[in-house]
């Protein structure tokens, strides 16, 4: 499977199905409702530029899959996960994609792609209630640089990323083999629930402490 030729073909259909819409796309109150408006529109053509590129669309994924559109290709799965990002250093954006073990088992149970299509957006130049569409990024979350992954103490562990897909563009690793991809991934959940162990050791050390001296006083040490 080419992955880069696959992320290619998207990020073309996507370019395309958004050119006219560039410049002063309507706004909506807060991000969540912009990336909403931006996915109601490929949701809208999906199946259209499956067929272009010679891909099957699957069904729309369940609440608890990790991508939003999806397609076979070679007989594999391939999940696309739309992320809109808000060009403006002021705004909070967390970068947040999936929970560790749902990742892995869609990667390695399932033997899937991920893809990540990123669209950055900033206010319009030209009228306060539009936004306008800088670029958008079409790139394999498994061919990322490593620097770009970290893993957040959300419910089993939460993936995020530290860059936006545009800001590595030039580091993506096109060629990379999963399994290094999986040497690298392994080791940073490895790591963060070693540390997540070590702060629950503390903290059931502290409800210990609190019971012990007759719930006078708690604290949760460091």
């Amino acid at each position: 499977m080419n992955l880069r030729a696959i992320s290619a073909a998207i990020e073309n259909e996507l370019i395309s199905l958004f050119e006219e819409l560039r410049s002063g796309m309507a706004a909506r109150e807060d991000s969540r409702a912009f990336g909403a408006m931006i996915e109601r529109r490929i949701l809208d053509n999906w199946h259209a530029i499956c067929e272009r590129c010679g891909f099957a669309p699957v069904d729309l994924p369940g609440r608890r899959t990790i991508f939003d559109f999806g397609f076979t290709v070679e007989n594999r799965i391939v999940g696309i996960d739309v992320k809109t990002k808000d060009l403006d250093t002021t705004k909070y954006s967390d970068g947040g994609i999936c929970a560790v073990g749902n990742l892995l088992k869609f990667l390695a149970n399932d033997k899937g792609q991920f893809i990540i299509a990123e669209f950055g957006h900033n206010q319009s130049t030209t009228t306060n209630d539009a936004r306008d569409l800088e670029y958008i990024r079409v790139a394999p979350f498994i061919l990322l640089p490593q620097n770009s992954y970290r893993i957040e103490n959300l419910g089993t562990g939460q993936v995020r990323l530290n860059y936006t897909i545009n800001q590595v563009w030039d580091e993506i690793e096109w060629d990379r083999d999963i399994k290094v991809f999986y040497d690298i991934f392994t080791d940073l959940a490895i790591k963060h629930y070693q540390r997540v162990g070590r702060d629950a050791e503390k903290r059931i050390q502290a409800i210990e402490s609190f019971k012990r001296g007759g719930y006078a006083k708690f604290t949760f040490a460091g």
